[in-house]
């Protein structure tokens, strides 16, 4: 099985240190359950959690994806018609409610992957 690049680990939500195994256990689509992570890397058995308490830190990641699509949709919206504050609001809210699945895996598997002080391992990527 070919390497996958960091790119696409990170966006199908591979684990970092092997890239093959899922980091969680549902789908996003799974709206009950997309909060659900595997405990542990079923190809390489890393943990995904290595401390307690790691993933508080991905808040930070959270909060910068939000003001990033806040400024965003707040450019595109001005850009196409300079609406009234509250179509601002309400797209803004709209939005992200829809979006709060992926900003949440997504804050995660980025914290995870660069925070979480783990190497790519080439010769486990290959195992199996």
């Amino acid at each position: 099985m070919p390497n996958k690049s960091l790119a696409a680990a990170l966006l199908q939500g591979k684990c970092p240190r092997c890239r093959q195994g899922d980091v969680f256990a549902y789908p996003a689509t799974r709206l009950s359950k997309f909060t659900v992570m595997n405990t542990q890397c079923a190809h390489c058995e890393l943990r995904f959690e290595p401390e307690p308490g790691f993933y508080q830190g991905a808040m930070y990641v959270s909060y910068a994806f939000t003001v990033a699509f806040i400024v965003i949709i707040g450019i595109l919206l001005y850009v196409l018609g300079d609406p009234s504050e509250w179509v601002y609001i309400g797209v803004v809210i709209g939005v992200m409610v829809l979006l709060i699945p992926l900003n949440y895996r997504y804050s995660r598997l980025l914290y995870l992957y660069f925070i979480g002080g783990i190497k790519y391992d080439r010769k486990l990527a290959t195992r199996r």
